[in-house]
């Protein structure tokens, strides 16, 4: 689909109810499942995404449960349909590794950390404890 033909599908507009964020989330739901987007695609994903983010910034308060970087990686695993050989390969490490890191007897590194974060689309911070300010600052360093 080109741009004009999403701009039919779902004009780009501010999100001013729920009705309207409802229907930004479906339409970037359904992007958001491909793996390869065009150009177009790309520009019309990431415009609506941050008209989303802006209504949920003012309108919407969300109740993180209190979970630890490991249960978050577990649960990416698991959503993304991995397996344990598959999380190791991932960063580098052989699979016996990658078990005691999920299993929390050894520690994710900045590498690792870095790795996860860019495969997962996610923020680095949230395989850390909120106490690793020094892994923090070495994330940012790089």
């Amino acid at each position: 689909m080109t741009y004009a033909q999403l701009l039919l599908w779902y004009p780009i507009k501010s999100i001013r109810d729920e009705a309207e964020y409802d229907a930004a989330v479906k339409i970037a739901g359904a992007l958001a499942v491909y793996d390869h987007l065009n150009e177009d695609q790309e520009r019309y994903l990431d415009t609506l995404s941050t008209l989303i983010e802006v209504y949920e910034d003012h309108h919407i308060t969300f109740d993180w449960p209190e979970m630890s970087g490991i249960e978050i990686l577990k649960g990416l695993i698991e959503e993304h349909g991995m397996t344990v050989s598959d999380f190791a390969r991932l960063i580098g490490v052989h699979r016996s590794l990658g078990t005691r890191i999920l299993n929390g007897e050894r520690n994710l590194t900045v590498g690792h950390i870095r790795i996860l974060a860019d495969r997962f689309k996610v923020a680095p911070e949230l395989f850390m404890k909120t106490t690793d300010k020094q892994v923090v600052e070495r994330l940012g360093k790089s």
